[in-house]
């Protein structure tokens, strides 16, 4: 069955602004967000009739700013209550985002608000770090810390907010919802890593965090920091490129009629590993990008050798760990594959039936 990208139009609007049907009590003007969202999908029409070069370039285009706010401002609820709870209680903690909603490349009604816990007084560290001697060893049990922090945070989360809806089963967070919050958080507790790069650099972006998956009983290192200082700084080399293929690329996940198993974390890394040059543009020239991830994840599908070498974007693993990995790289070279067709189709039908102007027509509107 041929994919409906007028369809697909609607669904990108509904997770960028306020038109989906849920329940509404966000202190937003539904009117002026439904407008933003028309404004966007507007604007790319007056540039092309293809239907299926409007969903691209609709889905590169970051959320309704105002849902975005209001995003950030339900995290900050929660974390100020698990901040005082924290404290009457004697335990004094930093909390931090992390993910798709402070590296701005997260979907409305899609991507949860990641909220980083960790107490002050305990802490890892490199052994061999310039810092290390200066440092006291804890008699303290990491695992023992992560837990006792996680019980505490469900009882204040619980207190502050007793008609939400509390989840303590997920294997690495507390998933907190519904009752007066108009956004899903998940609270993530963990202990601060102090890597040896940290200990000589002192910047924030190279320390790291170790959380507990108390369903295979295990430690887990993230370096979730310097995550959004590396995509945020291709970002920047990349003028805007970066963030919009990501965007791209999760809502074809999104909208494509078969699950697709690439987590937002590998997406990213995927997309970090680009060159740079094969995301640069300029704001006329949007359509190289969809173009660019196409022969990129071409790449990837038809050599496998390659892309298990292709390390994430903290380097902390390689991106493929497994065969389904593999698999689902294979389904979104697909998905692009069927998406830069139908636009050529659809831009073909716009031109005389002569091949040069059909392949003038289709290579200028992919590159405006």
């Amino acid at each position: 069955m041929a994919t409906d990208y007028a369809n697909r139009i609607g669904r990108v609007n509904a997770r960028r602004n306020n038109t989906a049907v849920e329940r509404f009590t966000e202190s937003v003007s539904f009117a002026a967000a439904s407008a933003f969202g028309d404004s966007v999908t507007k604007g790319y029409q007056s540039k092309t009739k293809s239907k299926s070069f409007q969903y691209a370039l609709v889905s590169m285009q970051e959320v309704d700013p105002q849902y975005t706010a209001i995003s950030y401002r339900e995290a900050d609820r929660v974390a100020k209550q698990i901040d005082l709870g924290l404290s009457r209680r004697g335990r004094t903690v930093s909390i931090e985002l992390q993910g798709s909603l402070p590296l701005n490349v997260h979907l409305r009604r899609v991507s949860d608000v990641d909220m980083l816990v960790w107490p002050w007084s305990f802490f890892v560290f490199d052994g061999y770090g310039i810092a290390a001697s200066s440092y006291s060893v804890s008699t303290k049990n990491t695992v023992s810390e992560i837990t006792s922090l996680r019980s505490e945070c469900c009882s204040v989360i619980s207190s502050a907010f007793p008609a939400a809806k509390i989840n303590d089963s997920g294997a690495k967070c507390i998933t907190v919802s519904e009752g007066s919050l108009l956004r899903e958080i998940d609270v993530v507790p963990s202990v601060l890593y102090k890597t040896a790069t940290y200990q000589k650099s002192n910047n924030d972006e190279d320390r790291g965090v170790q959380i507990y998956d108390n369903k295979l009983y295990e430690l887990i290192t993230n370096y979730p920091f310097k995550v959004r200082a590396l995509i945020n700084a291709k970002e920047d080399r990349t003028g805007g490129g970066c963030k919009k293929a990501i965007r791209l690329l999760k809502n074809m996940k999104e909208d494509s009629d078969t699950l697709i198993a690439l987590s937002s974390f590998n997406i990213m890394s995927l997309v970090y590993a680009m060159q740079d040059s094969d995301l640069v543009h300029s704001s006329y020239y949007e359509g190289k990008i969809v173009t660019s991830l196409q022969s990129w994840f071409f790449t990837l599908a038809h050599d496998e050798t390659y892309l298990r070498r292709l390390d994430t974007v903290d380097g902390s693993r390689k991106i493929m760990q497994s065969a389904a990995d593999v698999a689902a790289v294979s389904q979104m070279s697909e998905e692009l594959n069927v998406l830069v067709l139908r636009i050529a189709q659809e831009l073909q039908s716009d031109v005389p039936n002569s091949f040069p102007a059909w392949r003038a027509k289709v290579e200028s509107e992919l590159l405006f």
